[in-house]
């Protein structure tokens, strides 16, 4: 009798516990779980832009959390464990910026002394995310482009000026893919991107800012693997992959133990499965709608969708495809449109080939890393936050002093 007593405390003690976090994958039928998961992702879930607070996963928690989580992420009111990697996404979108969804950026924070954040790829839209998440502008200095398309750096020249302007001191650090030519890599689109930034540089002679305004650029192989960064614990690695033509890169990130994998925008490729080798906590990889759905979606005929998603992007079938080969504990569908005409068919799609577990990326998804769990959320965020200022290296008073002002401003300017 004592022996069943404490059986049966000790499954009471083990449900309250597994309450307390989210329900794990459930029954597609059974609609919402009460523990505040998702048990089926389809056409009528809703979703971040119209207020929806559910990351797009039906197992929010794989393994077992040392300290409990939030069901929703709120910025500052966190700190990151030692050894914990936190990634945001920043922008989850496609080339279309929309209003619900920025282009494609990935952030990754690490727990170690320095609290050391690293951004991949900056699409439009990417760092109004960022600046409501009260983060240090001062700890924006490391960027890792993937590719040069557009809604992977249109964010570049705002990170670079507008970030200085809010107080970072210290230069921007970008690492890029170098391209065939010397014309087509990192290296001639920093140097140009800083011309085109001329004026805008030139404005900011007398602000303790302008030091934060400049860059530095270094290029990674295209073609085949590369440690790119090692520094302060954190390891930062590249390799080549599949995207219309040479010069796109994935990389992976390993931290104390934990390690993430992004690919940037690409087709299946044995590079990412080779990337994840020695097992990968987080797979996030890109995921176009099917060929037959982004057709109606977009209005045009099913073999233009098909050259766009089958020659260029990854299927939701493929990407479960890759999911399989990889194997890893968290696998992330990114850079999908995220609607209720994509998302439900998406995952269906991807569960066809698939049954471990997967999220798909919307902004401000958050997912926290250890060797113990990966546990995924929502973040919620102030849209009108002022920025949060931190320490900087550079100190000291401003590189230069003002610009003169035009003799015609003397006789032009109210001032009463």
């Amino acid at each position: 009798m004592k022996t069943k007593l404490i059986l049966t405390m000790a499954c009471v003690a083990v449900t309250l516990f597994a309450a307390t976090l989210w329900a794990a994958d459930a029954p597609a039928n059974k609609g919402k779980a009460k523990g505040g998961s998702l048990t089926k992702i389809d056409q009528s879930t809703k979703l971040a832009y119209e207020g929806g607070t559910l990351p797009l996963t039906t197992t929010p928690v794989v393994g077992t959390p040392k300290r409990k989580y939030s069901s929703t992420f709120k910025p500052g009111a966190e700190q990151l464990d030692p050894d914990e990697i936190r990634v945001t996404i920043l922008g989850s979108g496609d080339p279309f910026v929309k209003a619900g969804q920025a282009s494609a950026s990935v952030m990754m924070e690490v727990g170690n002394e320095q609290r050391d954040i690293f951004f991949f790829d900056l699409g439009s839209g990417a760092v109004a995310n960022f600046d409501g998440l009260q983060l240090p502008v001062t700890s924006t200095t490391k960027v890792f482009l993937t590719h040069l398309h557009s809604d992977h750096m249109g964010d570049l020249p705002t990170f670079l000026g507008s970030l200085a302007k809010a107080g970072r001191r210290d230069p921007v650090e970008v690492w890029g893919p170098a391209g065939e030519t010397k014309e087509l890599g990192t290296l001639a689109f920093a140097q140009h991107l800083e011309a085109a930034m001329a004026w805008d540089y030139l404005s900011l002679s007398g602000h303790m800012g302008q030091s934060g305004a400049r860059f530095t650029a270094t290029e990674v192989p295209y073609d085949k693997p590369a440690t790119v960064y090692e520094r302060n614990g954190v390891k930062i690695s590249s390799f080549p992959v599949i995207h219309i033509m040479n010069g796109a890169v994935g990389y992976r990130l390993d931290y104390k133990g934990s390690s993430v994998v992004f690919t940037g925008d690409t087709q299946p490729s044995r590079t990412t499965i080779e990337a994840c080798k020695g097992g990968v906590d987080l797979l996030i990889h890109e995921t176009f709608p099917s060929a037959s759905v982004f057709a109606k979606k977009a209005g045009v005929p099913e073999k233009q969708a098909e050259l766009v998603v089958n020659y260029t992007h990854t299927s939701p079938a493929m990407a479960g495809k890759v999911f399989k080969k990889a194997g890893a504990r968290m696998s992330v569908m990114w850079h999908l449109v995220v609607d209720h005409d994509i998302v439900g068919p998406a995952y269906q799609e991807m569960r066809s080939q698939y049954d471990g577990p997967v999220t798909i990326a919307q902004d401000l998804t958050v997912f926290n890393i250890t060797r113990d769990s990966v546990v995924v959320r929502q973040a919620t965020i102030n849209p009108v936050a002022w920025p949060i200022i931190g320490k900087s290296n550079v100190s000291g008073p401003p590189m230069s002093k003002p610009v003169t002002p035009p003799d015609w401003w003397a006789g032009a300017l109210i001032t009463d």
